[in-house]
């Protein structure tokens, strides 16, 4: 980008003329433009603004209105217009579009700078950015973030109120005109729970999983297991510099809030960041048993309904469905044994140190490359049919909603890496074809009313199953 064409979009934002600045950087966007750092964090910022707020509200435009005693009230059409720094609806709208353009357009690693960097002392410098613009202060928030996941959450970007504008020494001078900035709280809101994406942060939720799933299929073709290493990058490594990644509590309450929705497009936004964060489960670089129990753990505190919702949207994939019978068994297994996780945060295992601290740095940046993350295959392992049906049949005679509804995904799990594993179980043959495990579906099954539906579905699938 050369020094005039960014010249010209820092005046449109500095002038807050948003849409305007937008409108140059996708004119300009193509395979071989890189933008700086500094205007796709800008960018960000407008695309995460809060829209204005309800009616019952004042506007922005509204704040500070001119005292009736001062100027003449025979001169009203001379009284200075109010200026608001403030990005439209339109503006950001515009600049949510144009970051998914960019993501489509732009490689992966270009556009992860400007995202918070967890816990990193190599931080890039901020390009000389001058701060001219009230979007280019405010934007910083963004930079200095915990994690990527924490610029969606309701509330991270505050509104801007904007006070009587004066100028300089009575002095004109472009983008400097006054304006405070504080935290809009709105009423009756300071006591509730934020959500941890907010309404009009979905499609930068978007933009984040498009990124990070182009990363994994530039990358997934090294022989490794397919996965993202920029997510990588965004789950803090651990404070001692040493072991494994783990903490994932941020990227798995979006996944479960979004599941939670009643919109198919939030819901879906939901399973595909969590096939993202199964890949990333599965690298030597992460703690695979720790991600497993922050699962665990949430299914167990989960309604039945976002039980089954959750479960039902994985991935028909080898990886996503050998997760999902680990959680499965997990949960039953809990279940069985009469004990439930803790609802407090799992604590990390003691681990040997794997490297010394003055390497720390230097493996995490080769994170990011598609060798350095290579696939454990004793994370997880197909179990045999002894181990399915024992689970689907115990639990004590104690069943629930929830539970059934993991006896039922763990037996379609079971059956589908069955049916593409190379060498298939002959005790799961034998038993689909002899009748036994429709016996005991309808045994497990049929016992409860609300379980009837499933227990007719199921039976169908052994059926089929049995001529496969």
């Amino acid at each position: 980008m050369t020094r005039n064409q960014r010249g010209l979009v820092e005046t449109c934002f500095e002038e807050g003329q948003y849409e305007s600045g937008i409108a140059v950087l996708e004119q300009l966007r193509s395979e071989n433009f890189k933008p700086p750092v500094s205007l796709v964090r800008q960018l960000f910022y407008i695309a995460l603004y809060p829209p204005p707020p309800s009616l019952d509200h004042v506007e922005e435009r509204d704040l500070n209105p001119a005292s009736p005693s001062k100027g003449s009230p025979t001169k009203p059409k001379h009284q200075a217009p109010k200026m608001t720094f403030a990005p439209s609806v339109n503006a950001s709208e515009a600049a949510q579009r144009l970051l998914l353009s960019f993501v489509r357009t732009n490689t992966p690693a270009s556009l992860f700078q400007a995202l918070p960097q967890p816990r990193r002392s190599n931080e890039l410098p901020f390009e000389g950015d001058d701060h001219d613009s009230v979007v280019a202060k405010e934007s910083l928030c963004i930079k200095d973030a915990k994690h990527c996941w924490a610029i969606l959450k309701e509330g991270f970007v505050p509104r801007i109120r904007v006070s009587q504008p004066s100028l300089l020494a009575g002095k004109k001078k472009r983008g400097k005109l006054i304006a405070d900035t504080e935290e809009y709280v709105e009423e009756n809101r300071s006591n509730s729970v934020l959500a941890p994406v907010a309404e009009y942060a979905c499609l930068v939720l978007l933009w984040l999983v498009e990124l990070f799933q182009r990363d994994e299929s530039l990358t997934s073709g090294d022989g490794s297991v397919k996965h993202s290493p920029l997510l990588l990058l965004q789950i803090p490594p651990p404070r001692s510099g040493t072991g494994l990644r783990w903490e994932a509590d941020a990227p798995l309450d979006i996944v479960f809030y979004c599941v939670s929705q009643s919109q198919p497009q939030r819901r879906q936004l939901g399973f595909e960041l969590m096939a993202l964060l199964i890949g990333i489960s599965l690298t030597a670089e992460f703690d695979f048993n720790m991600f497993l129990e922050q699962v665990t753990s949430r299914l167990h505190s989960a309604s039945p309904e976002i039980v089954q919702t959750f479960l039902s949207g994985f991935h028909l994939s080898q990886s996503s469905q050998l997760f999902k019978l680990a959680l499965c068994r997990k949960f039953l297994s809990d279940e069985s044994g009469g004990r439930k996780p803790s609802s407090r945060r799992p604590k990390p295992q003691a681990r040997a140190v794997r490297a010394a601290r003055g390497t720390a740095l230097a493996r995490e940046e080769n994170l990011s490359s598609s060798s350095a993350a290579s696939f454990s295959t004793s994370k997880i392992s197909m179990p045999p049919t002894s181990d399915i049906i024992h689970l689907l049949t115990g639990s004590d005679g104690r069943t629930s909603p929830a539970i059934l509804t993991v006896k039922k995904e763990l037996l379609i799990s079971y059956a589908y890496l069955q049916q593409i594993a190379e060498r298939r179980d002959a005790e799961w043959q034998q038993i689909a074809t002899d009748g036994r495990l429709e016996a005991q579906v309808n045994s497990v099954f049929g016992g409860e009313s609300y379980a009837q539906q499933d227990r007719d579905a199921l039976i169908n699938l052994v059926r089929v199953w049995a001529m496969n």
